[in-house]
């Protein structure tokens, strides 16, 4: 028997484990450093982030159910690759390694949860939902982090994954509105034990908050039936704002790639989309990538910033924009970005785009 590729980068795994994915994918991961909405986690414009009390505007017309939301990175890259392991690809062992992020993500809490002992409540699935999947992803990742969570809490932390029942089963909220979002999730979650539930502070845990619809409905149900305040903790958070950049940046980056004659020389376009799409491009700021440049090699960015996607392309596609590298493609982003380490045998790709701004 012999260990498997990692599932997000391909490259060779030397010791059997029942995740199969590197360290060094699994080290990707970041959290979210930018300004953020002090109650749902939302990123804030620039407005919101200058004045008030760093509310974004959902949560000053609108407050949710819940106190406040926490979570510990954006739902892309890596994080998404492992919540998809989890979830639809049923690899159970995903669950440690984003326990371990949803623990982090309650070193937020700090100074906010003022009693002794949280009731933590993994967000319930439909029973048809546990009969197809065979497990509640949400209760996996709870049980796996409640140490952590009293931990970083410092407070007493007690499982109840019964307390709460999912009474309305539908397919899939991806392709609604938020506004549709809410509207479908009204009533679909019920409190069985309310006694359990009277007079706590509650922390529900889901994998993903996307909207907040979920959490927010939970969350109102849980108050209803006497839960004194509500806090929610994700490992991952969807941002909308973001997650259209994305695309609109994908489609312009397989263009560009594709118009420079690299789309056949790249080993895997899907590995170097992920990885483009993990910087984000905006003008005159500095940032370091998510997944980055091996040591050696440099991309020449201009002293204002990338200031598109294109400005990106066009770069990466000169001569003279990256210092070649033995083992990729020379004087192309493939050199860095895809490059094999023929000593380990392990893809380049993994480590940072330097030169990458935000």
């Amino acid at each position: 028997m012999f260990p498997s590729d990692c599932r997000f980068c391909q490259a060779s795994l030397y010791t059997l484990s029942r995740l199969p994915v590197c360290s060094s994918c699994i080290e990707s991961i970041q959290p979210i450093s930018r300004a953020r909405c002090n109650v749902c986690g939302d990123l804030l414009l620039g407005a919101e982030a200058a004045f008030g009390d760093a509310c974004c505007r959902n949560c000053s017309a609108e407050a949710p159910a819940y106190a406040r939301a926490v979570n510990y990175g954006a739902y892309t890259g890596a994080l998404r690759e492992l919540v998809h392991l989890l979830k639809y690809g049923r690899v159970r062992a995903a669950a440690a390694p984003l326990a371990r992020l949803t623990a982090e993500a309650c070193l937020q809490l700090e100074g906010d949860i003022d009693v002794p002992e949280l009731l933590l409540v993994p967000v319930p699935a439909h029973k048809l939902r546990l009969r197809a999947r065979g497990f509640n992803q949400a209760e996996l990742i709870a049980r796996a982090a409640r140490r952590g969570i009293e931990e970083a809490t410092r407070r007493r932390v007690v499982l109840d994954a019964g307390a709460m029942l999912r009474v309305r089963f539908f397919d899939s909220q991806v392709a609604l509105t938020a506004e549709e979002r809410h509207r479908q999730i009204r009533g679909s979650f019920k409190v069985v034990a309310r006694e359990r539930v009277k007079g706590r502070e509650v922390l529900l845990v889901d994998d993903v908050l996307t909207t907040g619809a979920t959490a927010s409905e939970c969350a109102r149900e849980l108050r209803q039936a006497g839960a004194a305040r509500v806090w929610v903790v994700t490992p991952a958070r969807t941002v909308a704002h973001d997650a259209q950049l994305e695309d609109e940046q994908l489609d312009e980056i397989s263009t560009g790639i594709d118009g420079i004659g690299l789309q056949s020389q790249i080993p895997s376009a899907s590995l170097f989309s992920r990885m483009l799409s993990s910087c984000e491009f905006h003008p005159s700021t500095p940032k370091t990538g998510a997944l980055g440049t091996p040591p050696g090699v440099t991309v020449a960015a201009p002293e204002s910033g990338f200031t598109s996607v294109s400005s990106l392309v066009n770069t990466l596609s000169a001569p003279e924009g990256l210092l070649p590298r033995s083992g990729g493609i020379p004087g192309t982003a493939a050199a860095g970005v895809m490059g094999w380490k023929r000593s380990t045998g392990q893809r380049a790709g993994r480590r940072r785009l330097q030169a990458c701004p935000l």
